[in-house]
């Protein structure tokens, strides 16, 4: 299938471990009036998060993007859907390109997305555990790595805001602690949850915003914390989407792209 990019073409936001749909309706509208293009939220909920620790897998999320993805191509009579993804979901989303069997499901999402966007993703993890889902991140990696579709553009963003520290205050403890679980090293930079170098897919468009944090809070900026803030992330993919492609995919050479924000440094 070709690739295209058009204003027909959907774009579905997949939420992040624990979250409800709700939780993206403002990000939503500020693609929608950014993009002209319509924008959905794929129906995945905290106790569908929930069971992923019960059960270590994303088979039944994975079940519910392939009817997101299959709902929103119909809506609009597209062929292809451009997928915006938060933390987990970005290894969900990773997974769903696939054409390997998932508990004995394929999906081939690659034929049905033209570009992934990940925010705040954990895109590799150094151990396995149900724990943050670091065997889904691996299970990931292990048979995707790096971009690994050529028909399909990366991007992966990433907020740089937290440094962990030990001894230091909550937020600091706390990037500490989760930086280390994903990582194997605490005291490092990152969105609080994310380390950023772990968080920038190799072969993809990586963009590093200054001062915005993993989890959408009123107190906090966050990747869709206003217009400006989702505009910085998404004019810089729509304008890479429409770049000659390089025709590889795994094992490409990394894109080294940093963009420069407007976007204060906020602890």
């Amino acid at each position: 299938m070709t690739t295209s990019f058009t204003k027909q073409t959907p774009i579905l936001i997949v939420g992040g471990f624990g979250s409800n749909p709700s939780l993206y309706e403002p990000l939503r509208n500020y693609l929608a009036d950014l993009s002209g293009q319509p924008v959905f939220i794929t129906p995945i909920n905290r106790w569908d998060w929930a069971q992923v620790v019960v059960f270590d897998s994303y088979a039944s999320l994975l079940d519910k993007l392939d009817r997101a993805v299959h709902q929103a191509m119909t809506t609009t009579g597209s062929q292809q859907v451009t997928l915006v993804a938060h933390s987990a979901g970005g290894v969900l989303a990773r997974i769903f390109l696939g054409d390997q069997p998932y508990r004995q499901r394929v999906y081939s999402g690659y034929r049905r997305v033209n570009m992934l966007i990940t925010l705040g993703t954990p895109q590799r993890a150094v151990r396995d555990g149900r724990i943050g889902g670091l065997s889904q991140i691996r299970w990931a990696e292990q048979h995707y790595p790096g971009a690994y579709w050529s028909q399909v553009r990366y991007v992966s963003v990433i907020g740089r805001s937290i440094f962990g520290d030990p001894d230091g205050p909550p937020p600091e403890r706390g990037a500490y602690q989760s930086y280390r679980l994903i990582s194997g090293e605490g005291a490092q930079w990152g969105d609080g949850v994310v380390p950023l170098e772990y968080g920038l897919l190799p072969g993809s468009l990586q963009i590093v915003i200054p001062g915005l944090r993993h989890d959408p809070r009123p107190d906090r900026l966050w990747y869709g914390s206003s217009q400006a803030t989702v505009a910085i992330w998404w004019q810089a993919a729509t304008a890479f989407a429409v770049t000659p492609p390089t025709g590889i995919g795994y094992n490409q050479t990394e894109a080294q792209v940093t963009v420069a924000s407007a976007v204060g440094q906020r602890a």
